[in-house]
Protein backbone atom coordinates (compact mmCIF):
# COMPACT_ATOMS: atom_id res chain seq x y z
CA UNK A 1 0.00 0.00 0.00
CA UNK A 2 1.22 3.14 -0.96
CA UNK A 3 0.56 6.97 0.87
CA UNK A 4 -2.83 8.46 -0.72
CA UNK A 5 -3.58 5.04 -3.09
CA UNK A 6 -6.87 4.24 -3.31
CA UNK A 7 -8.78 1.08 -5.04
CA UNK A 8 -11.65 -1.32 -4.63
CA UNK A 9 -11.43 -4.27 -2.22
CA UNK A 10 -10.23 -7.33 -3.73
CA UNK A 11 -12.76 -9.99 -3.49
CA UNK A 12 -11.34 -13.42 -3.45
CA UNK A 13 -13.42 -16.14 -4.67
CA UNK A 14 -12.78 -19.96 -4.51
CA UNK A 15 -12.72 -20.46 -8.38
CA UNK A 16 -11.27 -17.17 -9.14
CA UNK A 17 -8.30 -17.56 -11.41
CA UNK A 18 -7.08 -13.52 -10.87
CA UNK A 19 -7.19 -11.08 -8.12
CA UNK A 20 -5.36 -7.69 -8.02
CA UNK A 21 -3.88 -5.76 -5.37
CA UNK A 22 -5.56 -3.11 -3.81
CA UNK A 23 -4.60 -0.31 -1.26
CA UNK A 24 -6.14 2.40 1.25
CA UNK A 25 -5.27 6.22 2.08
CA UNK A 26 -4.94 8.41 5.03
CA UNK A 27 -7.61 11.02 6.39
CA UNK A 28 -9.81 12.59 9.09
CA UNK A 29 -13.42 12.43 9.06
CA UNK A 30 -15.37 15.95 8.08
CA UNK A 31 -18.60 14.33 6.61
CA UNK A 32 -21.57 14.18 8.81
CA UNK A 33 -22.94 10.51 7.68
CA UNK A 34 -23.10 9.34 11.43
CA UNK A 35 -25.86 11.54 12.03
CA UNK A 36 -29.44 9.94 12.27
CA UNK A 37 -30.76 12.51 9.82
CA UNK A 38 -28.43 11.84 7.14
CA UNK A 39 -29.67 8.16 6.60
CA UNK A 40 -30.76 4.95 8.57
CA UNK A 41 -28.02 4.58 11.13
CA UNK A 42 -26.95 0.90 12.62
CA UNK A 43 -25.20 0.77 15.83
CA UNK A 44 -23.14 -2.28 16.50
CA UNK A 45 -21.15 -3.65 19.38
CA UNK A 46 -17.56 -4.17 19.42
CA UNK A 47 -16.38 -7.57 20.03
CA UNK A 48 -12.29 -7.95 20.16
CA UNK A 49 -11.00 -11.28 18.82
CA UNK A 50 -7.37 -12.39 18.77
CA UNK A 51 -5.34 -14.44 16.29
CA UNK A 52 -6.61 -17.82 15.70
CA UNK A 53 -5.11 -21.34 17.07
CA UNK A 54 -2.19 -21.87 15.46
CA UNK A 55 -2.96 -25.78 15.91
CA UNK A 56 -5.69 -24.99 13.64
CA UNK A 57 -4.33 -22.16 11.18
CA UNK A 58 -4.71 -22.70 7.43
CA UNK A 59 -1.42 -23.08 5.79
CA UNK A 60 0.34 -20.46 3.95
CA UNK A 61 -1.49 -20.10 0.88
CA UNK A 62 -1.83 -16.77 -0.72
CA UNK A 63 -3.74 -15.52 -3.17
CA UNK A 64 -3.23 -11.91 -2.81
CA UNK A 65 -0.23 -9.38 -1.51
CA UNK A 66 -0.31 -5.63 -0.23
CA UNK A 67 3.18 -4.96 0.78
CA UNK A 68 3.00 -1.16 2.66
CA UNK A 69 6.84 -0.91 2.35
CA UNK A 70 9.66 -3.20 1.20
CA UNK A 71 9.62 -5.27 4.67
CA UNK A 72 6.11 -4.67 6.07
CA UNK A 73 2.93 -5.76 4.87
CA UNK A 74 -0.16 -8.11 4.61
CA UNK A 75 -1.26 -11.30 2.12
CA UNK A 76 -4.94 -13.16 2.33
CA UNK A 77 -6.50 -16.36 0.84
CA UNK A 78 -10.36 -16.48 1.05
CA UNK A 79 -10.44 -17.25 4.21
CA UNK A 80 -7.24 -16.40 6.09
CA UNK A 81 -4.99 -13.50 6.48
CA UNK A 82 -0.92 -12.90 7.21
CA UNK A 83 1.26 -10.03 8.43
CA UNK A 84 5.07 -10.31 7.89
CA UNK A 85 8.00 -7.50 8.84
CA UNK A 86 10.82 -9.06 7.13
CA UNK A 87 9.86 -8.84 3.12
CA UNK A 88 7.67 -11.66 2.80
CA UNK A 89 10.24 -14.50 4.64
CA UNK A 90 8.51 -14.84 7.62
CA UNK A 91 4.56 -14.74 7.83
CA UNK A 92 2.21 -14.31 11.19
CA UNK A 93 -1.48 -15.44 10.81
CA UNK A 94 -3.62 -12.75 11.84
CA UNK A 95 -6.82 -13.67 10.87
CA UNK A 96 -9.66 -12.56 12.88
CA UNK A 97 -11.73 -15.03 14.45
CA UNK A 98 -13.94 -16.76 14.90
CA UNK A 99 -14.28 -16.36 11.29
CA UNK A 100 -17.93 -18.49 10.00
CA UNK A 101 -17.00 -21.87 7.88
CA UNK A 102 -16.94 -21.40 3.97
CA UNK A 103 -16.55 -17.52 4.40
CA UNK A 104 -14.87 -15.77 1.32
CA UNK A 105 -12.28 -12.46 2.68
CA UNK A 106 -12.74 -9.15 1.26
CA UNK A 107 -9.48 -7.02 2.56
CA UNK A 108 -8.82 -3.43 2.36
CA UNK A 109 -4.98 -2.38 4.26
CA UNK A 110 -4.79 0.87 5.01
CA UNK A 111 -1.16 0.92 6.77
CA UNK A 112 1.08 -1.12 8.32
CA UNK A 113 -0.91 -1.99 11.29
CA UNK A 114 -4.78 -1.32 9.86
CA UNK A 115 -6.60 -3.27 7.94
CA UNK A 116 -10.35 -3.91 7.19
CA UNK A 117 -11.44 -7.35 6.96
CA UNK A 118 -15.33 -8.38 5.80
CA UNK A 119 -17.45 -11.55 4.63
CA UNK A 120 -17.97 -10.99 1.31
CA UNK A 121 -20.00 -14.38 1.18
CA UNK A 122 -20.69 -16.81 3.23
CA UNK A 123 -22.67 -20.31 2.23
CA UNK A 124 -23.75 -21.54 5.42
CA UNK A 125 -24.64 -18.16 7.51
CA UNK A 126 -27.20 -15.92 7.00
CA UNK A 127 -27.00 -12.08 7.76
CA UNK A 128 -25.61 -9.96 9.29
CA UNK A 129 -22.20 -10.99 8.08
CA UNK A 130 -19.25 -10.32 10.28
CA UNK A 131 -16.82 -7.61 9.40
CA UNK A 132 -13.20 -6.53 11.42
CA UNK A 133 -11.30 -3.37 12.18
CA UNK A 134 -7.34 -3.80 13.59
CA UNK A 135 -4.84 -1.23 14.66
CA UNK A 136 -2.21 -3.54 15.63
CA UNK A 137 -1.44 -5.35 12.43
CA UNK A 138 -3.79 -8.19 13.35
CA UNK A 139 -2.81 -8.97 16.43
CA UNK A 140 -6.33 -7.87 18.12
CA UNK A 141 -9.48 -7.33 16.20
CA UNK A 142 -12.47 -5.55 16.68
CA UNK A 143 -15.44 -6.66 15.36
CA UNK A 144 -18.29 -5.01 13.92
CA UNK A 145 -21.38 -5.61 11.83
CA UNK A 146 -21.37 -4.75 8.05
CA UNK A 147 -25.20 -3.88 6.84
CA UNK A 148 -25.64 -6.29 3.82
CA UNK A 149 -29.25 -5.72 2.31
CA UNK A 150 -31.57 -8.53 1.25
CA UNK A 151 -29.24 -11.45 2.00
CA UNK A 152 -26.26 -9.84 0.10
CA UNK A 153 -22.90 -9.36 1.33
CA UNK A 154 -20.28 -6.86 1.24
CA UNK A 155 -18.87 -6.78 -2.24
CA UNK A 156 -16.13 -3.45 -2.06
CA UNK A 157 -14.69 -2.29 0.64
CA UNK A 158 -12.84 1.63 0.72
CA UNK A 159 -11.00 2.31 3.71
CA UNK A 160 -8.83 5.72 4.21
CA UNK A 161 -8.10 5.36 7.50
CA UNK A 162 -9.01 2.83 10.70
CA UNK A 163 -12.26 4.91 11.54
CA UNK A 164 -13.12 6.21 7.99
CA UNK A 165 -14.51 3.06 5.64
CA UNK A 166 -17.56 2.55 2.77
CA UNK A 167 -18.38 -1.01 2.28
CA UNK A 168 -20.77 -1.72 -0.54
CA UNK A 169 -23.06 -4.21 -1.61
CA UNK A 170 -24.17 -5.21 -5.02
CA UNK A 171 -27.76 -6.02 -5.24
CA UNK A 172 -30.05 -7.68 -7.80
CA UNK A 173 -29.73 -6.29 -11.15
CA UNK A 174 -31.49 -7.11 -14.66
CA UNK A 175 -29.71 -6.53 -18.22
CA UNK A 176 -27.43 -3.51 -18.17
CA UNK A 177 -28.35 -2.23 -14.68
CA UNK A 178 -27.21 -3.34 -10.78
CA UNK A 179 -28.48 -1.88 -7.54
CA UNK A 180 -25.52 -0.84 -5.16
CA UNK A 181 -26.37 0.25 -1.64
CA UNK A 182 -23.38 1.89 -0.18
CA UNK A 183 -22.80 2.04 3.56
CA UNK A 184 -20.18 4.68 5.20
CA UNK A 185 -18.46 4.20 9.03
CA UNK A 186 -16.27 7.34 10.59
CA UNK A 187 -15.74 5.75 13.98
CA UNK A 188 -14.23 2.37 13.36
CA UNK A 189 -17.50 0.79 12.36
CA UNK A 190 -19.34 1.02 15.77
CA UNK A 191 -22.12 2.98 13.53
CA UNK A 192 -22.79 2.50 9.74
CA UNK A 193 -25.27 5.20 7.85
CA UNK A 194 -26.69 3.91 4.69
CA UNK A 195 -26.37 6.73 1.63
CA UNK A 196 -28.78 7.34 -1.25
CA UNK A 197 -28.30 4.37 -3.37
CA UNK A 198 -29.27 2.75 -6.81
CA UNK A 199 -32.38 0.85 -5.29
CA UNK A 200 -35.40 0.55 -7.72
CA UNK A 201 -38.74 0.65 -6.50
CA UNK A 202 -39.85 -1.84 -9.64
CA UNK A 203 -36.78 -4.73 -8.57
CA UNK A 204 -37.25 -4.68 -4.99
CA UNK A 205 -38.59 -3.24 -2.13
CA UNK A 206 -36.82 0.27 -0.47
CA UNK A 207 -34.43 -0.79 2.61
CA UNK A 208 -36.08 0.89 5.48
CA UNK A 209 -35.24 4.27 6.14
CA UNK A 210 -33.36 5.03 2.84
CA UNK A 211 -32.19 8.28 2.42
CA UNK A 212 -32.91 10.71 -0.69
CA UNK A 213 -30.68 12.24 -3.01
CA UNK A 214 -30.66 14.17 -6.31
CA UNK A 215 -28.10 12.19 -7.63
CA UNK A 216 -27.90 8.94 -5.93
CA UNK A 217 -25.69 6.13 -7.10
CA UNK A 218 -26.84 5.40 -10.62
CA UNK A 219 -28.80 2.03 -11.00
CA UNK A 220 -27.75 1.18 -14.91
CA UNK A 221 -24.36 -0.24 -15.35
CA UNK A 222 -22.47 -2.74 -13.88
CA UNK A 223 -19.87 -1.54 -10.75
CA UNK A 224 -16.35 -3.21 -10.91
CA UNK A 225 -15.71 -1.06 -7.72
CA UNK A 226 -15.40 1.71 -4.99
CA UNK A 227 -12.47 3.77 -4.45
CA UNK A 228 -12.07 7.13 -1.68
CA UNK A 229 -9.74 9.18 -1.49
CA UNK A 230 -10.77 11.14 1.16
CA UNK A 231 -13.83 11.31 3.22
CA UNK A 232 -15.29 13.49 0.81
CA UNK A 233 -14.28 12.49 -2.65
CA UNK A 234 -14.45 9.22 -4.01
CA UNK A 235 -15.77 7.54 -7.32
CA UNK A 236 -17.50 4.61 -8.55
CA UNK A 237 -16.24 2.69 -11.87
CA UNK A 238 -17.86 0.12 -13.93
CA UNK A 239 -19.33 -0.26 -17.61
CA UNK A 240 -22.42 -1.19 -19.75
CA UNK A 241 -22.83 -3.91 -21.91
CA UNK A 242 -22.73 -2.68 -25.96
CA UNK A 243 -20.50 -1.12 -28.14
CA UNK A 244 -21.23 2.71 -27.11
CA UNK A 245 -18.80 5.63 -26.31
CA UNK A 246 -21.30 5.54 -23.16
CA UNK A 247 -20.20 1.92 -22.20
CA UNK A 248 -17.70 2.60 -19.39
CA UNK A 249 -18.85 4.46 -16.20
CA UNK A 250 -17.14 6.82 -13.68
CA UNK A 251 -18.75 8.72 -11.00
CA UNK A 252 -17.59 10.92 -8.77
CA UNK A 253 -18.81 12.24 -5.46
CA UNK A 254 -17.67 15.44 -3.18
CA UNK A 255 -19.57 15.11 -0.37
CA UNK A 256 -18.86 11.42 0.90
CA UNK A 257 -21.19 9.35 -1.15
CA UNK A 258 -24.21 11.59 -0.62
CA UNK A 259 -24.63 12.73 -4.53
CA UNK A 260 -22.29 11.07 -7.52
CA UNK A 261 -22.36 13.11 -10.86
CA UNK A 262 -20.81 10.91 -13.95
CA UNK A 263 -17.55 11.91 -14.91
CA UNK A 264 -17.15 12.41 -18.97
CA UNK A 265 -13.89 9.68 -20.52
CA UNK A 266 -12.29 11.39 -23.56
CA UNK A 267 -11.48 8.40 -26.49
CA UNK A 268 -9.22 8.20 -29.17
CA UNK A 269 -10.73 8.21 -32.48
CA UNK A 270 -11.99 4.72 -32.78
CA UNK A 271 -11.92 3.93 -29.58
CA UNK A 272 -14.80 2.20 -27.41
CA UNK A 273 -13.83 2.64 -23.80
CA UNK A 274 -15.76 -0.39 -21.93
CA UNK A 275 -15.05 -0.56 -18.05
CA UNK A 276 -13.21 1.74 -15.73
CA UNK A 277 -11.24 0.19 -12.91
CA UNK A 278 -10.83 1.46 -9.30
CA UNK A 279 -8.44 4.59 -9.69
CA UNK A 280 -5.07 4.92 -7.53
CA UNK A 281 -4.64 8.73 -5.97
CA UNK A 282 -0.82 9.78 -4.72
CA UNK A 283 -2.34 12.63 -3.77
CA UNK A 284 -5.32 14.85 -3.61
CA UNK A 285 -4.90 15.75 -7.54
CA UNK A 286 -2.77 13.37 -8.58
CA UNK A 287 -3.87 9.57 -9.82
CA UNK A 288 -4.08 6.52 -12.92
CA UNK A 289 -6.90 4.66 -13.34
CA UNK A 290 -7.23 1.45 -15.71
CA UNK A 291 -9.66 1.47 -18.71
CA UNK A 292 -10.55 -1.43 -21.34
CA UNK A 293 -10.84 -0.15 -24.92
CA UNK A 294 -11.92 -1.93 -27.46
CA UNK A 295 -12.75 -5.43 -25.54
CA UNK A 296 -9.03 -6.04 -26.25
CA UNK A 297 -7.08 -3.56 -24.87
CA UNK A 298 -6.24 -1.70 -21.23
CA UNK A 299 -5.42 1.99 -21.23
CA UNK A 300 -3.84 4.21 -18.72
CA UNK A 301 -5.54 7.43 -17.77
CA UNK A 302 -4.25 10.16 -15.81
CA UNK A 303 -5.72 12.73 -13.47
CA UNK A 304 -3.96 16.08 -11.92
CA UNK A 305 -6.86 17.54 -10.84
CA UNK A 306 -8.44 15.29 -8.33
CA UNK A 307 -10.02 13.32 -10.82
CA UNK A 308 -12.28 15.91 -12.96
CA UNK A 309 -10.41 15.28 -15.62
CA UNK A 310 -8.42 12.22 -17.12
CA UNK A 311 -6.12 12.04 -19.97
CA UNK A 312 -5.36 8.62 -21.44
CA UNK A 313 -2.13 7.18 -22.29
CA UNK A 314 -1.02 4.17 -25.24
CA UNK A 315 -3.32 0.98 -24.61
CA UNK A 316 -1.58 -2.43 -23.86
CA UNK A 317 -3.46 -5.69 -24.61
CA UNK A 318 -6.10 -7.25 -22.16
CA UNK A 319 -8.12 -9.95 -22.02
CA UNK A 320 -11.50 -9.31 -20.87
CA UNK A 321 -11.65 -12.68 -19.26
CA UNK A 322 -9.61 -11.75 -16.40
CA UNK A 323 -11.89 -9.46 -15.04
CA UNK A 324 -9.49 -6.69 -13.43
CA UNK A 325 -6.38 -6.11 -14.82
CA UNK A 326 -3.62 -7.06 -13.10
CA UNK A 327 -1.41 -3.81 -12.40
CA UNK A 328 -0.29 -2.33 -9.62
CA UNK A 329 1.44 1.17 -9.33
CA UNK A 330 3.39 2.87 -6.96
CA UNK A 331 4.39 6.00 -7.21
CA UNK A 332 2.43 8.42 -9.60
CA UNK A 333 5.39 7.28 -12.17
CA UNK A 334 6.22 3.54 -11.14
CA UNK A 335 3.62 0.76 -11.81
CA UNK A 336 3.74 -2.72 -13.48
CA UNK A 337 1.10 -4.53 -15.20
CA UNK A 338 1.03 -8.39 -16.35
CA UNK A 339 -1.17 -8.97 -19.90
CA UNK A 340 -2.53 -12.56 -19.96
CA UNK A 341 -3.42 -14.46 -23.31
CA UNK A 342 -6.39 -16.60 -22.82
CA UNK A 343 -7.61 -19.47 -25.51
CA UNK A 344 -11.32 -20.04 -25.87
CA UNK A 345 -11.44 -22.66 -23.31
CA UNK A 346 -10.21 -19.91 -20.64
CA UNK A 347 -6.68 -21.42 -20.02
CA UNK A 348 -3.67 -19.02 -19.87
CA UNK A 349 -1.17 -19.49 -22.78
CA UNK A 350 1.18 -16.32 -22.74
CA UNK A 351 2.13 -13.62 -20.78
CA UNK A 352 3.71 -10.48 -21.03
CA UNK A 353 5.04 -8.25 -17.74
CA UNK A 354 5.35 -4.02 -18.79
CA UNK A 355 6.87 -1.54 -16.80
CA UNK A 356 6.32 2.52 -16.80
CA UNK A 357 8.72 5.26 -15.54
CA UNK A 358 6.46 7.75 -16.68
CA UNK A 359 2.59 7.53 -15.56
CA UNK A 360 1.42 4.97 -18.17
CA UNK A 361 2.87 7.30 -20.89
CA UNK A 362 5.18 4.62 -22.46
CA UNK A 363 5.71 0.95 -21.08
CA UNK A 364 8.82 -1.18 -21.70
CA UNK A 365 8.66 -4.77 -22.10
CA UNK A 366 10.39 -6.83 -19.55
CA UNK A 367 11.64 -10.36 -19.53
CA UNK A 368 12.11 -11.88 -16.29
CA UNK A 369 13.73 -15.54 -16.75
CA UNK A 370 13.07 -16.50 -13.44
CA UNK A 371 9.56 -15.57 -12.56
CA UNK A 372 6.57 -18.02 -14.02
CA UNK A 373 4.46 -15.02 -15.48
CA UNK A 374 1.36 -17.15 -16.81
CA UNK A 375 1.03 -18.23 -13.04
CA UNK A 376 1.10 -14.92 -11.80
CA UNK A 377 -2.25 -13.72 -9.05
CA UNK A 378 -1.53 -10.42 -7.50
CA UNK A 379 1.60 -7.99 -8.61
CA UNK A 380 2.33 -5.12 -6.00
CA UNK A 381 4.62 -2.54 -6.98
CA UNK A 382 6.46 -0.80 -3.79
CA UNK A 383 8.88 1.53 -5.02
CA UNK A 384 10.68 2.27 -8.40
CA UNK A 385 13.11 -1.11 -7.65
CA UNK A 386 10.77 -3.14 -5.49
CA UNK A 387 7.58 -5.62 -6.33
CA UNK A 388 6.34 -8.33 -5.30
CA UNK A 389 4.35 -11.09 -6.84
CA UNK A 390 2.18 -14.18 -6.10
CA UNK A 391 2.28 -17.20 -8.25
CA UNK A 392 0.00 -19.62 -7.74
CA UNK A 393 0.68 -23.51 -9.22
CA UNK A 394 -1.38 -26.88 -8.45
CA UNK A 395 -3.07 -24.87 -5.36
CA UNK A 396 0.92 -23.77 -4.39
CA UNK A 397 1.26 -20.22 -3.54
CA UNK A 398 4.48 -18.73 -4.02
CA UNK A 399 5.64 -15.32 -3.08
CA UNK A 400 7.84 -13.14 -5.37
CA UNK A 401 10.08 -10.47 -4.95
CA UNK A 402 11.70 -7.75 -7.29
CA UNK A 403 14.78 -5.09 -6.17
CA UNK A 404 16.02 -3.97 -9.75
CA UNK A 405 12.75 -2.78 -11.16
CA UNK A 406 11.15 -6.08 -12.12
CA UNK A 407 13.99 -7.48 -14.36
CA UNK A 408 15.20 -10.37 -11.59
CA UNK A 409 12.76 -12.14 -9.21
CA UNK A 410 13.65 -14.31 -6.59
CA UNK A 411 11.41 -16.22 -4.34
CA UNK A 412 10.89 -15.24 -0.80
CA UNK A 413 7.88 -18.06 0.52
CA UNK A 414 6.10 -20.72 -0.42
CA UNK A 415 3.39 -22.74 0.78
Amino acid sequence: MKPWAISGAIILMSAAALAGCGTGAQGQSTHPTDQATSGRVTHHTSKRSGRPNLSTAPRFNPQSIDMVSPSVGWAWSQDAVWWTRDGGRHWIVETPTPLPHDSTLTVQVVSQNVAWVAVATNLTQTPPFPAWITTTHGTLWDRTTSVPHNDYAVSFISAISAHVAWMATDLVGASGTESMVLDATMDGGKIWTMLPSSVSSQMMAQPEGHPKSAHPIPLFGDKSGIAFASPREGFITGGQTGQTAESAMLWRTIDGGDNWIRVPLEARQGEVLNWTFPPTFFNAQNGVMAVEVNNTELATYATHNGGRKWISGPSLPFSTQLGRPLWSFATMDSGLYLAITINVHGSVTGATLYKTSNGGRSWLLLSPRSLPLRHIKTLDDVSATTAFAVTRTDGRSVIWETQDGGRTWNARSSS
